[in-house]
């Protein structure tokens, strides 16, 4: 049977969406077929967009996440999942009005949570528990300083991270716009970066002993500023490139202070280990279920608006998730 999707045959802008017709294989027996209720828009959307992230086609459907009710099983081992509200991470684009997903991606969710917020969760939940846990992870009394904290991963690693008991949340924003939406999740502190883009001076006075845990999505020159920030024995990870360049450091700034950079990617661990990434989100969940993780900061669109989702994305005016509704 045929499904709708938008997708595209030539990367570009916003505009080279169309809405498609395509066919949609069976789900293998490791695979359920979801009926999508909501997809999500991600920054790797946006790249794959414009040809620079991996994705299968043309035509290229993109999407990585989504809420929906499973509608068939490959296998008597999803059998159980057939008719049960899911989240998870699809094997096909979720830009579309179906989506096939692996059974070690897919994951119940009560009918107690909304489904915007349920729709909001999945890349969210999964990659800020990781950043939040890499290594030696986030320790109680430590301070966090957050890069683009407006964002999905911002809010939710604001969040996240009074729960583990940071002392002192730092968020950096683009924009004054976006300061109340990062202060009412709970930071300590904004820091407007087109205002102040020296922020690592306004961050020594605010926080004088230093910053113990980063999350850059940002990378290119931010590497320099935090690196005066960050205390020895601290960590900095690394999740994205949002600048374009990449960040540099050299080894002499790394070992004298026992200070560690490292590197996530949740698509990565999702591609190469799927069981793994399974162990880690089953971690996570209970911060969503047990309403400790709070996704209000939401716009939606019509999934047939793709396209002004994404230039919305591209924009920097967005504050939290956007999601697109078939």
């Amino acid at each position: 049977m045929s499904y709708t999707a938008m997708g595209f045959t030539e990367f570009g802008g916003p505009e080279v969406f169309r809405k498609m017709e395509l066919e949609l294989q069976p789900p293998n027996p490791n695979q359920v077929k979801i009926r999508v209720e909501y997809t999500s828009v991600n920054f790797a959307d946006v790249k794959a967009r414009k040809g620079e992230y991996s994705i299968s086609g043309p035509p290229y459907i993109p999407g990585l996440d989504f809420l929906g009710i499973v509608t068939e099983a490959g296998s008597e081992r999803g059998a159980h999942l057939v008719g049960k509200r899911v989240i998870g991470f699809g094997d096909t684009g979720s830009y579309g009005s179906e989506v096939l997903a692996s059974l070690d991606l897919v994951f119940e969710i009560p009918d107690s949570i909304s489904s915007t917020t349920a729709a909001a969760s999945p890349l969210l939940l999964g990659t800020t528990y990781a950043l939040l846990n890499k290594n030696q992870g986030l320790k109680p009394g430590q301070n966090l300083l957050i890069h683009a904290a407006a964002g999905g991963i911002g809010l939710t690693s604001v969040q996240i991270g009074r729960q583990m008991g940071a002392k002192s949340i730092i968020g950096l924003v683009s924009r004054k716009s976006k300061s109340d939406a990062v202060l009412k999740m709970g930071a300590d502190h904004v820091i407007v970066t087109e205002e102040n883009p020296n922020y690592s001076q306004i961050i020594k006075e605010l926080i004088p002993e230093g910053i113990d845990y980063i999350l850059n999505s940002a990378a290119g020159d931010t590497f320099s500023q935090d690196l005066e920030l960050l205390n020895p024995h601290g960590q900095l990870v690394v999740f994205g490139m949002a600048s374009g360049k990449p960040g540099v450091v050299t080894s002499d700034q790394l070992h004298q202070s026992s200070r560690t950079i490292a590197g996530f990617s949740f698509g990565h661990l999702r591609r190469t280990n799927p069981a793994a990434a399974r162990e880690l989100f089953l971690k996570a969940l209970p911060l969503l279920t047990d309403g400790k993780v709070a996704f209000d900061q939401i716009t939606e669109f019509s999934l047939y608006d793709v396209s002004k989702a994404h230039a919305a994305i591209e924009s920097r005016e967005t504050v939290g998730k956007l999601l697109l509704r078939p």
